[in-house]
């Protein structure tokens, strides 16, 4: 990932970030497009990732990150899935560039291959 936020963080940070994006994404069903998380959301993410509530010192502890009384702001989640969705979507478009060009390329069985076969066939 290539964003500046999600980079600055240390590789268990980057760990739990992309925790929050798998298990709180599909598992839990969580908005991950927002920046805002409560600690009732972080605590239900890290008692599925380790089987305990302790959510990160690096986010409780961090006055900055701070929005409200057991409200967080991560804004790395948001920007790693910005990035995975640009990746995915040039994956798609490759795919079906692929796809599009074996159509064209496909040979009609009842068309002759040669102008000599069309001749043969005439007669």
């Amino acid at each position: 990932m290539n964003n500046e936020a999600f980079n600055n963080l240390t590789k268990a940070q980057k760990l739990y970030v992309e925790s929050i994006r798998e298990i709180g994404g599909s598992q839990l069903g969580f908005d991950l497009t927002k920046t805002d998380w409560t600690r009732k959301e972080l605590v239900a993410v890290s008692t599925i990732r380790q089987n305990n509530d302790d959510v990160p010192n690096w986010i409780v502890k961090d006055h900055s990150r701070r929005v409200s009384r057991g409200v967080y702001s991560i804004p790395e989640v948001v920007l790693a899935i910005e990035e995975t969705i640009d990746e995915s979507d040039i994956t798609d478009n490759t795919t079906e560039a692929y796809a599009i060009a074996a159509d064209e390329a496909t040979v009609d069985e009842n068309l002759p291959a040669t102008v000599e076969e069309e001749s043969i066939a005439t007669f």
